[in-house]
């Protein structure tokens, strides 16, 4: 790859599986994440693409990499809830049920020859998660630990909720936010 790889990202969740699979990078504020249109695949692509087309131009050449997670059950979407009893709300409706969680992926070139477009690919990585049948107790506590906060659907499977939440097929780090395969398939692409 030529040049940085650039992060545009707040989440410390991705920085760390990035760490930790040895990727170096440096972190990059994101551009701003639109409501969008489509299926909760086509949105997880789309905001993707939108924080890394929309974040700032970094000094040095390089790649910026937008990441996006979607929590969905079939066309539904559970964003990040604004509160407590939005948290619980979602929890409610995922309890006792399987739902997808969709984290797409845009590597954009920051500094593309002059009169060009930059070089925009995309991937897209899905999972299935299993949400058990949890008492009120268990969701007073968790909602109490405020783990929901800026977590689509209210939870992250790699903290508190990984007692009630369970990965059914795919790869964990999807759900967590950042799949790395996909990752270290962009990079291939343009190296």
């Amino acid at each position: 790859m030529g040049g940085q790889l650039y992060l545009a990202s707040t989440s410390p969740r991705r920085r760390t599986l990035l760490r930790a699979a040895g990727l170096g990078f440096v972190e990059h504020p994101p551009g701003p994440e639109p409501a969008g249109t489509g299926s909760p695949a086509e949105l997880a692509i789309e905001r993707a693409r939108h924080k890394a087309l929309g974040a700032p131009t970094p000094a040095s050449p390089g790649w910026i990499l937008g990441v996006d997670t979607v929590v969905a059950q079939g066309s539904r979407e559970f964003g990040k809830p604004v509160d407590a009893a939005e948290a619980a709300r979602m929890l409610g409706i995922l309890r006792g049920d399987e739902h997808l969680v969709y984290t797409g992926h845009a590597l954009v070139e920051s500094h593309p020859e002059s009169g060009c477009q930059p070089r925009i690919l995309t991937a897209l990585a899905e999972s299935r998660v299993r949400c058990r049948d949890f008492s009120e107790a268990e969701l007073e506590s968790y909602l109490a630990s405020d783990e929901w906060q800026g977590k689509a659907g209210g939870y992250g499977i790699q903290g508190l909720a990984g007692s009630f939440m369970s990965l059914q097929a795919g790869a964990l780090d999807t759900v967590i936010g950042l799949h790395i395969p996909a990752v270290r398939n962009l990079l291939g692409e343009v190296s």
